[in-house]
Order: structure tokens, then C-alpha cells, then sequence
């Protein structure tokens, strides 16, 4: 049962570094480089295949999180937790499940804007360069991605910050470390 609790819990934090690391790079390193892109159809096309390709892995480290908790929490009883776990537990339960949603939303949505953007970029600029195919449709969907990312990103980061206090707390309780175990 112990390498099967450590394999999960690998899986478990595996899961939550992509998810963190990935948004992060792509919000603060790739979206900025693109602009360095000065073909507005070229820099959707990059960015789309970029958040594409990323989207998968994403979804997987989701899963991988989500599965293993679950999994866990499914053999446990809950008589041997004390009452700060059972509230750090039930808190990470309402993060995997803000996370899960926050993230899958943001996949389907971004990819409907990448499609869209990819398409509204192809659109024959105007005289003054600008392209009139963007507008407030475009950027409430752009606005509701990066508003969904973020809070993917804070629910992913606060189930590290959680995961770190059952840790601590498993440590303290002989009964809850020894049931803990089994929790990745």
C-alpha cells in the first residue's frame, strides 16, 4: 500500500506542477514573448497551438490530481483525523472541485477564443492597419479566460497550501499519520 500511496502522491504533485508551472509560463513568459511577433495572424496561430498543446497536458495534471484525492479520501473513515484536518480536508476538497471546474472552463473557452482569434486575425487589416473583426464580443471571452485562469491558478496554489497543512497535521497525530497514507 505505501508505494502505491507514493506513486499517487508523485502523481498528485506532478499533477499540481503542471498545472501551476504551465500557467504561469504561458501567462508570464510566452503571452508577453508573442508580441514580439508583429504579424498579428502568425502570433494567434503560435499562441493557439501553444495553449493547444499545453491544454492536454493541463487536463491531465487535473485529472491526476483530482483522481488521486479522491481516490484517497475514499479510504478513509474520517475517525482518525482531528477536527483541524477535517476542516483542511474538506477544504481541499472544495479547491480539487473549484480547480477542476476553473480548469476545464478555461480549456473550452480558450479554445473556443483561440479559434476565433486565429480566424478574426486572418480578416484583411483595414487602411490604418487595425483589424475590425475584434470587438467587445472578442475581448469578454479574452477577459473570461484570463479571469478563469487566475482562478485556476489561486485554487491550484491553495490545494499546495493546503496539502502542505495535512501533511503538517499528519505529522502531530499518530493515528492520522498512520490512515494518512493512503491520502496522495
Amino acid at each position: 500500500m505505501a508505494k502505491l500511496s507514493s506513486a499517487a502522491w508523485i502523481a498528485h504533485d506532478v499533477g499540481l506542477a503542471t498545472a501551476i508551472g504551465g500557467t504561469m509560463f504561458g501567462r508570464e513568459a510566452l503571452e508577453p514573448a508573442l508580441d514580439e511577433i508583429s504579424d498579428r495572424h502568425q502570433r494567434a496561430q503560435v499562441s493557439n497551438v501553444a495553449w493547444r498543446r499545453f491544454s492536454w497536458l493541463n487536463l491531465a495534471g487535473h485529472v491526476a490530481v483530482a483522481a488521486t484525492w479522491f481516490v484517497g479520501r475514499s479510504m478513509l473513515s474520517g475517525r482518525a483525523v482531528s477536527k483541524t484536518a477535517r476542516t483542511l480536508t474538506l477544504a481541499k476538497d472544495g479547491l480539487i472541485v473549484a480547480s477542476l471546474a476553473t480548469g476545464l472552463a478555461s480549456m473550452i473557452l480558450g479554445r473556443v477564443l483561440g479559434s476565433r482569434t486565429a480566424h478574426n486575425a486572418a480578416i484583411a487589416t483595414n487602411s490604418s492597419g487595425t483589424s475590425d473583426a475584434y470587438g467587445p464580443a472578442h475581448d469578454r471571452l479574452r477577459t473570461a479566460v484570463g479571469t478563469l485562469g487566475i482562478a485556476n491558478l489561486a485554487a491550484n496554489i491553495g490545494i499546495v497550501g493546503v496539502t502542505a497543512a495535512l501533511s503538517m497535521e499528519a505529522s502531530q497525530s499518530l493515528p492520522f499519520s498512520v490512515v494518512s497514507r493512503r491520502l496522495p
